[in-house]
């Protein structure tokens, strides 16, 4: 496809090849793999952040199988500016039902299924300022898990996880009124 473009910046340029964009989905066993060697990574501490952790993982698995984590990946569209190739970041949203490798996904939603069950077991009856400080502990855990997972090493910077990826200036805050979804 052979076209002339005139853009401010460059002036006339020859573009060689343009692929169309295709709908970015992520793969369910990367995600599993390295879910698990974060998990790992993290296993050793005292039990309040060990239950930091697991509230960290569940809001991001559980965000993830939901409403989907915003992200941007490096489009498929490719543009040759003479012989220097040039990629573009494109919003996404990517969601476990668009995830390759449905097998590793089922693994997810049980991992966010046991987390809920051992979350909620765990967290009733606790204080007020204790729920405070696990859920302050817990966002930390959850833009730490965003960074590994959906960070600019693999392609994606999340964009809706405050704390993680490009947003790492901004504080990592837990989700509204969490309290009151493990009762």
């Amino acid at each position: 496809m052979d076209k002339m473009m005139k853009d401010n910046n460059l002036g006339f340029v020859h573009l060689k090849e343009i692929n169309p964009p295709s709908v970015p989905r992520v793969s369910g066993r990367y995600l599993d793999r390295w879910t698990r060697i974060w998990e790992d990574a993290h296993n050793n501490g005292t039990p309040f952040e060990i239950t930091a952790r697991d509230l960290g993982e569940f809001w991001l698995l559980d965000q993830f199988f939901t409403t989907g984590i915003r992200g941007y990946v490096q489009s498929t569209m490719g543009i040759w500016l003479s012989d220097s190739p040039v990629s573009y970041l494109e919003s996404a949203i990517f969601t476990a039902s668009r995830a390759r490798h449905p097998g590793h996904i089922r693994n997810l939603d049980m991992k966010r299924e046991l987390l809920f069950r051992r979350l909620s077991d765990g967290l009733k009856g606790l204080p007020v300022d204790t729920m405070q400080s696990l859920g302050t502990r817990g966002a930390v855990y959850r833009a730490d898990l965003a960074d590994a997972l959906f960070d600019v090493v693999h392609g994606m910077l999340t964009g809706d996880i405050p704390g993680a990826g490009t947003l790492r200036s901004m504080k990592p805050a837990p989700p509204r009124s969490w309290e009151k979804r493990f009762g």
